[in-house]
């Protein structure tokens, strides 16, 4: 499935995903709902070793309290996962999925808690009958949880951006980079940059004074992800600086500001 959904985000960048479709959530889901049921087995097991072995009365009390740590494993892992891996679970990093807000934005706590604790309608009657369905008459492919929650599920390595027609002229003046030595020209090679992406960077360079330091960094992160991922880069990799350094190779066309 090759469907994408737009997005233009607040900063006049027009950022193109690549929808997750059917096949690739329910892999996802699948890899998901097998550790957590090796985990619901776990549970069951401690809990049976418990009763057997510490008696009728304490053991009860401690496999009463494994049920409850277990159940809130269960809810909690998708909650947990998504909120602090950036919209992934394992099921979704195996799959290169990520959970996003219909705005372009990272989820929070909350996007997270809804969509999932939706989960169990869509579950409904057996392993995601009523969340496949309303997919199939969504053209976005967002079951009853995302719908809830305002969120999309997209594929992490096919994103594409472009300036969007009121924003398409950032003024090369406008941008100012500070003096400082390159940390990722041994592996940055300009000439996989495109123009297109190119404009997105000189537009981002321009804008990034004005927007408020977490949606700068997940902005940046956005942008240069999939040129991270066509170069080859590893490790740390600091979105922003990697930005500037890849617009100053790739033009000499930059107001260097003074020390």
């Amino acid at each position: 499935m090759n469907e994408q959904v737009s997005v233009e985000t607040p900063e006049q960048i027009d950022i193109k995903f690549q929808q997750a479709g059917i096949g690739s959530r329910f892999y996802a889901a699948l890899i998901d709902t097998v550790l957590l049921m090796l985990i619901a087995l776990v549970g069951y097991y401690v809990n049976r070793r418990f009763i057997s072995e510490l008696g009728d009365i304490v053991g009860n009390w401690l496999g009463a309290l494994g049920g409850v740590i277990v159940f809130a494993l269960f809810w909690g892992y998708y909650i947990a996962f998504e909120v602090t891996t950036n919209g992934q679970t394992l099921g979704k990093r195996a799959l290169g999925l990520r959970v996003i807000k219909e705005g372009g934005y990272p989820i929070g706590f909350a996007d997270a808690a809804i969509r999932n604790l939706v989960r169990i309608v869509d579950f409904l009657p057996f392993f995601y009958a009523t969340g496949l369905l309303c997919m199939v008459i969504n053209r976005k492919w967002q079951r009853l949880g995302d719908l809830a929650a305002g969120t999309l599920v997209i594929k992490t390595a096919r994103t594409a951006l472009k300036p969007t027609r009121a924003g398409a002229h950032a003024d090369n003046a406008s941008i100012s980079i500070p003096p400082r030595e390159f940390v990722y020209t041994v592996w940055i090679q300009p000439a996989l940059v495109t123009e297109t992406e190119l404009g997105v960077i000189r537009e981002y360079l321009a804008r990034r004074a004005t927007l408020p330091g977490p949606r700068r960094l997940e902005l940046a992160r956005v942008i240069a992800s999939p040129i991270v991922e066509r170069m080859g880069g590893t490790g740390f990799i600091g979105y922003d600086r990697f930005l500037e350094e890849v617009y100053i190779l790739k033009t000499s066309k930059v107001k260097v500001a003074d020390p």
